[in-house]
């Protein structure tokens, strides 16, 4: 598999240098940072400990066309082997570790004399859908000293009914509220795509799924059987399915809010009462917000989470490239290519593309599906 590996600046984008790796792994998953893996034989390069410097410089890997890459992290140094492997994230990363907060807080107490939170400073958004909400959080974050040359393109802002208020107090952090966002009933995608702003940089897009379209996915459905490739197999999760959820939230009012959703579908086919506990944040104020949550966890615990995963050609249509998370994709078991033991029942089987992953050692490409719940 052909892998390019560059060297880029985090903030602005410039490239520095284009390195040969002896080897690279990546993955990418949805509403998540992709990892990025390369190693490299010291006997070729020279001075990588100062060029590869981590948050500084970033790394990019094009494979056949599709970017991924982000900050450089952790170094792995081994002197016998004299190799260097260095693990990347995507730039979402950064916003693991950017508070939403208006950048008056980097002068300006965000409490008052008295101890009580200073409001003025709170993030108050309103008239948007989801996803130019997580867009208005970044945008925030990017006013800030040392992130305002990130490049990151927003695209425009889209009007809606959604409101969202992050107590400057609680520091919630930017990426734990995209993620947040993405887990709400209705919730959109959130990601930042990689891909080249020119010849010699790189930028960002930041891209959100709509209230008519929560997911971001090609208009294309991919088709697979399991004679077209190899390794399939599956996994289930039954830890989150429940006919009765819970959310608590109130923290940031010094308040205990409660709510709960009942369905009663899996006990009226014989399942007993499972309860379940929502990822909702724990600062949460507003009784619709947790309501949302829930709504969210039990539309999802009707059946156990079950994962496919099988390996594609990278050399051979449709290309590696061609798939992308959130993607959907049809499953086709025939009476010809049976499942082992009929665990797959013939038929065609829907599933929604969740990560990808790939080694340059290799001429296979794993994707892994989760099932698609609507």
């Amino acid at each position: 598999m052909v892998v390019k590996c560059y060297v880029f600046e985090t903030r602005g984008g410039a490239v520095v240098t284009e390195l040969e790796p002896s080897g690279a792994s990546w993955e990418v998953q949805s509403n998540t940072a992709e990892t990025i893996s390369p190693t490299f034989q010291l006997s070729r390069t020279s001075g990588l400990r100062n060029l590869l410097t981590p948050w500084k410089h970033s790394i990019a890997v094009d494979v056949r066309g599709r970017l991924f890459g982000g900050p450089i992290m952790p170094h792995d140094f081994d002197e016998d082997a004299a190799r260097l492997k260095v693990t990347a994230r995507g730039l979402r990363v950064l916003f693991g570790r950017r508070s939403i907060l208006p950048v008056d807080a980097l002068t300006q107490s965000l409490t008052a004399a008295d101890g009580t939170p200073d409001t003025s400073l709170d993030t108050v958004l309103t008239g948007l859908d989801f996803g130019s909400i997580g867009r208005a959080i970044g945008v925030q974050a990017c006013e800030w000293p040392g992130f305002d040359d990130i490049p990151i393109v927003w695209g425009s802002a889209r009007a809606g009914t959604r409101t969202e208020t992050y107590p400057a107090v609680d520091r919630k952090k930017v990426d734990d509220a995209w993620s947040d966002l993405s887990a709400r009933q209705n919730g959109p995608d959130i990601r930042l795509q990689l891909r080249w702003a020119d010849a010699d940089s790189f930028e960002s897009i930041y891209e959100s799924g709509t209230e008519a379209q929560p997911r971001l996915q090609g208009e294309a459905v991919h088709a697979w059987e399991p004679a077209q490739g190899s390794g399939l197999k599956v996994t289930v999760d039954p830890s989150r399915m429940g006919s009765l959820v819970w959310s608590e939230g109130g923290r940031s009012s010094d308040q205990v809010l409660i709510r709960s959703l009942y369905d009663s579908t899996l006990i009226d086919k014989g399942f007993p009462l499972l309860e379940l506990e929502s990822d909702a944040s724990v600062t949460t104020s507003d009784p619709a917000t947790l309501d949302s949550w829930n709504a969210e966890a039990l539309r999802t615990a009707g059946v156990p989470w079950e994962f496919w995963s099988f390996r594609v050609r990278a050399d051979q249509s449709p290309f590696p490239y061609e798939y992308n998370c959130g993607d959907l994709i049809t499953v086709t078991v025939t009476e010809e290519t049976p499942v082992s033991g009929g665990y797959i029942p013939p038929g065609v089987h829907s599933r929604r593309i969740v990560g990808i992953s790939g080694d340059l050692s290799e001429e296979w490409v794993t994707i892994t599906c989760g099932v698609v719940y609507g």
